[in-house]
């Protein structure tokens, strides 16, 4: 027996404290389209049955990278809500315009992952960042944000970290990752950003892009599970 799985519009992650235990599949609006029409982002949310911190992760922040899609979808696939406790929130697109072009840049030719935490009245890239990361990311305590390489370049697996802060240096070594590289929060990234709120966070560089590469998607899985163990979270 399958669980019940609730789908629902949400205006940011702030409702987690609201949901009852279980899966949810949600919307969140972040901008309207050249014909008004809104762009949604899937939010997915295990909420376990008791209290916990909320680890999020996220996928596609450049839309060619496309290996951490199935990581997060995987892992929303695998784990029960009884199995949890806080919560797990899973964005396995954040760049929807791009991904839908297929296209590692925004739709205005800038690279989004240099933009956050964005502005409320800047250029289209800013704005988009900004509402992505005040409606979801604010709301989160840890983060593992999944790339994999630009266009034309080949990746190993491996993490990018401040390896000066004891908790993100923790989350690093967790994904038994072929590299790390000490990578202070200081470049306008996602990972950076969500450091700066006060929110430990990790970019894991899972392979090449506009591939699915089996090994990278089930080395990065372990890590993510690895590190949810350590965290008291499943």
């Amino acid at each position: 027996i399958s669980e019940q799985i609730m789908r629902t519009h949400i205006q940011d992650l702030g409702i987690i404290h609201e949901l009852a235990s279980g899966k949810h599949e949600c919307w969140c609006e972040i901008i309207l389209n050249p014909l008004a029409q809104p762009i949604n982002i899937p939010v997915l949310i295990i909420k376990g049955s008791s209290e916990g911190p909320v680890m999020g992760l996220t996928a596609a922040v450049h839309g060619n990278e496309i290996n951490g899609i199935p990581v997060i979808q995987r892992l929303f696939q695998n784990i029960k809500a009884e199995q949890v406790k806080g919560t797990i929130v899973g964005i396995p697109v954040v760049n929807i315009p791009s991904f839908e072009r297929k296209k590692r840049r925004f739709v205005d030719g800038r690279d989004l992952n240099h933009f956050f935490p964005g502005k409320s009245d800047g250029n289209m890239s800013q704005v988009y960042a900004y509402r992505f990361f005040d409606r979801i990311v604010t709301h989160l305590d840890f983060l593992m944000d999944l790339h994999t390489a630009s266009f034309g370049r080949i990746n190993s697996y491996y993490i990018r970290a401040d390896l000066s802060d004891p908790i993100t240096k923790k989350m690093a070594i967790l994904q038994n990752a072929q590299i790390i590289v000490h990578n202070p929060p200081n470049d306008g990234t996602l990972r950076g950003a969500a450091s700066n709120e006060g929110i430990p966070a990790i970019t894991l560089e899972v392979g090449n892009p506009n591939l699915f590469q089996k090994g990278m998607i089930r080395s990065s899985l372990t890590g993510v599970y690895n590190t949810l163990h350590e965290f008291g979270i499943y």
